[in-house]
């Protein structure tokens, strides 16, 4: 049996001491990954270990990234795995939780929680529940299965279609359930019943099927959804992370602010690093919108965080300019983003307090971040990640 990997902690404040302090907390974040055999059958692989993050099997033992997953059970009794089937589908599921694994285009969840991300190559993948059979018409959506066998569905992106389990349909139409939708069905029931379209359960897994391994601090991913507006996003307590566009690859050159490890400083148009064209890249906005609040409203607010991606980092971008260019880019189709978004980076040699810290690791795949802002302004960074 592996020993439990040691947890990663957020760090206290920042000071110039934060980058060497940052660079070690950051190579730490390796123990997330299981260092123990997988007890399944790999005969005839039909996914892998792409990630895993704290995972445990029921004999408490690691599971290991890279090992081959074939058709049967799979239970985790904490922590997350995320597995890449051979035919693109991403599936990660939160422990505790137990699956059956049948072929590359179905599995069965009998409880836990499972988030999809499905690529035009796997539509048509299946997940089966005692009370529901999804089939993913392309998209990205979140399954739970209660302790007491309540399925819920939550679509994230696109659409799937939803019905109840083979036995109960012989004649029955699909229940088509589209982006920002949910539903919710029984295994006492036939019936499929539209519910509240509520994110917090997949909260978890979601950001790791997203290329999101780990976050500490205050950081909240959130999944756009419909009718997505960074501006109307307000939150006085989290740095908040919205995907952007996944595997996209810029026809033209961006400039970028930030490359290489160190602590972000501020430089001329003229001086910022430039990533070449045709790279494939996934996008994330972070922000910090706060907003009037409490016996002091107006008072300014200060959030901390790190965030650690399952990819290298290739670009950061924080000034204005850059990301109003690299939003043509990497920005959500039809969304209108707002202005005034730079942050402000402590200039060499000042002492005040209130400047915002930007550090890329020395692993390149970890960000550790400070932000200063006042009610009713906006701090906004582009990260842009390396795909396959």
């Amino acid at each position: 049996v592996s020993e439990e990997p040691p947890s990663i902690t957020p760090f206290p404040s920042f000071t110039r001491r934060t980058l060497g302090i940052g660079l070690a907390i950051a190579a730490s974040v390796a123990v997330i990954i299981g260092v123990s055999t997988l007890q399944l059958n790999t005969s005839t692989p039909t996914a892998v270990i792409a990630h895993a993050v704290g995972a445990y099997d029921d004999a408490r033992t690691a599971y290991t990234v890279g090992k081959a997953v074939g058709p049967g059970p799979l239970i985790v009794s904490r922590g997350l795995v995320r597995l890449d089937f051979s035919n693109g589908a991403r599936v990660t599921i939160e422990g505790p939780v137990r699956v059956e694994l049948i072929n590359e285009k179905r599995m069965i969840l009998h409880r836990g929680v499972v988030v999809v991300t499905i690529p035009e190559s796997a539509i048509g993948f299946v997940i089966d529940t005692a009370a529901a059979h999804v089939v993913d018409l392309g998209t990205s959506f979140g399954v739970s299965v209660s302790d007491e066998g309540i399925t819920e569905v939550c679509v994230f992106d696109g659409e799937v279609e939803v019905n109840s389990p083979e036995a109960d349909r012989p004649n029955a139409a699909p229940r088509l359930v589209k982006e920002g939708q949910a539903i919710r069905a029984s295994e006492d029931s036939n019936t499929i019943d539209s519910v509240a379209y509520e994110t917090a359960r997949f909260e978890n897994a979601w950001p790791v099927n997203s290329g999101v391994l780990q976050t500490t601090g205050s950081m909240r991913f959130i999944s756009p959804g419909p009718d997505f507006h960074p501006g109307s996003y307000e939150d006085n307590e989290h740095i908040v992370i919205f995907p952007e566009r996944r595997g996209f690859i810029p026809e033209t050159a961006i400039r970028v602010d930030l490359v290489d490890p160190g602590e972000y400083a501020k430089s001329s148009y003229r001086d910022k690093p430039t990533l070449s064209s045709g790279r494939r890249l996934t996008s994330y906005l972070l922000q910090l919108n706060a907003y009037p609040e409490g016996a002091n409203p107006n008072r300014r607010r200060s959030v901390r965080g790190q965030i650690t991606f399952a990819k290298s980092i290739v670009g950061v971008i924080t000034v204005d300019r850059l990301l109003k260019e690299s939003e043509a880019v990497f920005g959500i189709p039809d969304v209108d983003y707002p202005t005034a978004r730079t942050i402000e980076p402590r200039p060499e040699g000042d002492q005040r307090l209130g400047f915002d810290t930007l550090i890329l690791a020395a692993d390149r795949r970890t960000l550790l971040i400070e932000l200063q802002v006042s009610p009713g302004k906006l701090d906004q960074i582009r990260v842009l990640v390396e795909a396959k």
